[in-house]
């Protein structure tokens, strides 16, 4: 990742001119429009890999019952707050890739739906980037990922649109964004949501977060040429 010096550390993050950037982070495809700086794209990041980490490693010991719930209360703290709470239409049938846009579409006002169409289109063209998707979200017969597309709101806060994906497979599967749903799902929930990120909130915790993951960020960032 490079920080704010352009110093290379570990792992990629974009910086395009005219264009949203994405990114794979774990579990989830991240993208941004043009009024958001390196920092606050940074600050998403980081913040968002750290409840997933947590949360995942929660789940994996037994101590979370709900997942997403976990997983949005870690990032409460960090100060994504003021959720409003989405309907997610049914995910329908067809390779899961598009199911979940036409989701996203259907249920997010165009500013969300088209940055997280076009990153989950870029992934059918990065493999690694997809391979690394797929594999965090997996956990033995269970799926867990999120689509997070991010607007600037004011100075110092960020409106995301949260989609967030479970899902328990059929059979043992390592690869299922590209697949279809029929296949590959035995059942699956969705849940959605608009929050505000406050970035002077998250300001307090920048140092802790980052140094809680950056040691991660080889296996679980990777950017995604849009």
């Amino acid at each position: 990742m490079n920080d704010m010096g352009g110093r290379s550390t570990d792992g990629q993050l974009l910086r395009h001119s005219g264009t949203p950037a994405a990114a794979v982070v774990g579990g989830s495809i991240v993208s941004f429009d043009e009024g958001l700086s390196f920092q606050d794209r940074e600050d998403i990041y980081l913040s968002n890999l750290y409840a997933q980490l947590a949360t995942r490693s929660a789940y994996k010991d037994g101590l979370v019952g709900n997942w997403f719930d976990y997983y949005k209360n870690k990032l409460r703290y960090l100060g994504w707050d003021s959720a409003r709470p989405v309907s997610a239409g049914r995910a329908g049938q067809g390779l899961m890739v598009d199911s979940v846009s036409r989701q996203i579409s259907r249920s997010f006002d165009e500013r969300f739906s088209r940055q997280a169409s076009q990153a989950l289109g870029t992934l059918r063209r990065n493999p690694d980037a997809l391979e690394v998707f797929e594999r965090t979200s997996l956990l033995r017969d269970r799926g867990f990922f999120q689509v997070i597309p991010c607007t600037s709101k004011s100075s110092g806060r960020i409106e995301i649109g949260l989609y967030h994906k479970q899902f328990r497979t059929r059979r043992t599967v390592s690869r299922f964004l590209f697949w279809p749903i029929e296949d590959v799902v035995e059942s699956s929930q969705e849940e959605m949501a608009v929050i505000t990120f406050s970035t002077l909130h998250y300001a307090t915790f920048r140092e802790k977060v980052a140094a809680a993951v950056m040691s991660e960020t080889v296996r679980h960032l990777h950017a995604l040429e849009l």
